[in-house]
């Protein structure tokens, strides 16, 4: 696990010093493959032992191992998730406090409005101006 976090904190640095612009493509390209390499040097020995510890870790890395390092090689994509993480957490909340819905398809309308609102925000709109939009019909150009 040490050997991971150490990995990603390399993957980090690495972006640091290719810098924001794209550059250094090729660069970026060729390190994010040593990377690659690295992860699958790490998690290989774990895939198939049974009763490894560490085992469903490393074959979750060996299945999304082209999805890891994608923040090295595009500089517009962050080396985290926290943003999607944070803009989850109000429905997730809202969620426990109220004990959930009854119904499968209560939890489905739920989520579907939490996602609209959510989305209405990331756009600047308010909950009317959303609801306006999807109601009412619009002008004929």
């Amino acid at each position: 696990m040490e050997a991971l976090r150490a990995l990603y904190q390399e993957a980090k640095a690495a972006c640091l010093a290719l810098g924001e612009l794209p550059a250094h493509h090729r660069r970026r390209q060729r390190e994010r493959r040593r990377l690659e390499k690295a992860a699958v040097k790490l998690a290989r020995p774990y895939a198939n032992q049974a009763h490894a510890p560490q085992r469903l870790l490393a074959q979750r890395l060996m299945k999304h191992l082209h999805e890891l390092f994608v923040f090295v090689s595009d500089p517009r994509v962050p080396a985290d998730n926290n943003l999607a993480e944070r803009s989850l957490r109000p429905a997730v909340i809202a969620r426990k406090i109220s004990g959930g819905t009854r119904s499968a398809k209560g939890s489905a309308t739920r989520m579907g409005l939490m996602s609209l609102l959510g989305t209405w925000a990331a756009q600047g709109k308010g909950m009317l101006q959303g609801c306006r939009e999807i109601l009412l019909p619009t002008p004929a150009p």
